[in-house]
């Protein structure tokens, strides 16, 4: 797989347009330390590796520990990108690289690199009579658009989770009620590995009952029951990741008056939030419209955050979809549209689905059914 990206050229197509940043920024080298941003750029991929790639005007390293060394040298385009092992000290090996090239500016990740590593590896630069600082969010600023290469493992990673949701549709509503929700998560996660994801892109959320009006609720060993049903899970497809909720029902006797009126809320406002997404609109706009609606329904405090948020490489990037936020929307983002209400004590419901951002309107990546939902 990675020969073959490597081969059509895109790791060199997105250096080179991150190169182009860099030379509006008058920066000279780049040290890039975050493991999506690494793979982003090179095609190697190593979760929490302790990785470095640095670019700079003539030639771009990769410097790897023993472990990812095999990996490393055969996923980049060794004609573009040297690998260079380091043994224990990555920043001491990376001081070293940099000391042989001639810019004398050298800006390092910001994000990914503590205050006190900062000033070792601003110590060890300087020695080499270069000026290190930093800089955050530019590699970011470029993956916020998606190229035809990413959106086709994203939508593929939306289709896995689509036929997951629907083996989960089709277990006896019996058979789930005795499940724990850590049963149900593990079985959702068997679904998955079927059918050709490579496993979960967070810690999903199984929510059964007052559960569910936990937002972030951590799973347990509870039984489901015959109640509302919280289920927020995504899919990882060669590195990329998808990110679904739907909010069911195992039993219709189990539905009470508020939950059928806070679920047709909610589902108003994210289908009102969908038909107004599009390139051109800012993201605090986007946000408001379901909020105005959740609000004017009276249920305004009890949707306490953003309407949605990025996703890719990781299941929360740029750009959020909040508020506070007033990032143009554009062509070829993705984004999830998540409106919830949560009732402590009662429940909640939050309808997620993922979109790509389109010109005249967006394409929603799942056909996963959202309508008033029972397990039979």
């Amino acid at each position: 797989m990675n020969l073959i990206e490597v081969n059509t050229g895109i790791y060199k197509k997105r250096i080179n347009k991150l190169k182009l940043e860099l030379k509006k920024r008058a920066c000279g080298i780049f040290v890039v330390l975050k493991h999506e941003n690494i793979y982003y750029l090179t095609g190697f991929y190593g979760k929490d590796s302790g990785s470095v790639f640095i670019i700079s005007p003539q030639k771009s390293y990769l410097l790897v520990n023993f472990i990812y060394l095999e990996d490393a040298s055969s996923s980049v385009d060794r004609n573009e990108i040297e690998v260079i092992l380091y043994k224990k000290d990555r920043l001491k090996k990376a001081s070293e690289v940099l000391s042989s090239l001639k810019s004398k500016k050298v800006a390092v990740e910001s994000s990914e690199i503590d205050h006190r590593s900062f000033l070792r590896f601003q110590d060890m630069v300087e020695r080499s009579n270069k000026n290190l600082y930093c800089i955050a969010g530019i590699v970011e600023s470029l993956r916020i658009l998606k190229d035809e290469h990413e959106i086709k493992k994203i939508k593929q990673a939306c289709r896995i989770t689509d036929m997951a949701f629907k083996s989960i549709l089709n277990i006896p509503s019996r058979k789930i009620s005795i499940m724990s929700e850590l049963l149900l998560a593990v079985e959702l996660e068997k679904f998955i590995i079927g059918y050709g994801g490579c496993g979960r892109s967070f810690d999903f959320i199984v929510a059964s009952g007052e559960n569910s009006s936990k937002p972030h609720y951590i799973s347990g060993h509870r039984p489901i029951g015959k109640g509302l049903l919280l289920i927020d899970f995504g899919v990882i497809y060669q590195r990329y990741l998808s990110d679904i909720t739907r909010t069911i029902f195992v039993n219709k006797n189990a539905v009470t008056e508020k939950l059928t009126e806070i679920y047709k809320i909610v589902l108003e406002a994210q289908l009102m939030s969908i038909q107004a997404c599009r390139e051109g609109i800012r993201c605090d706009e986007l946000d408001g419209i379901a909020r105005k609606h959740i609000e004017k329904a009276g249920y305004g405090d009890q949707f306490g955050h953003s309407l949605g948020h990025g996703a890719g490489l990781e299941i929360h990037e740029e750009p959020a979809v909040n508020s506070g936020n007033r990032t143009i929307l554009k062509e070829n983002m993705v984004i999830t549209i998540e409106p919830g209400i949560y009732i402590p004590h009662i429940g909640g419901a939050r309808i997620e689905d993922m979109v790509i951002i389109g010109k005249n309107g967006c394409k929603k990546l799942y056909n996963s059914k959202k309508d008033f939902t029972f397990l039979s």
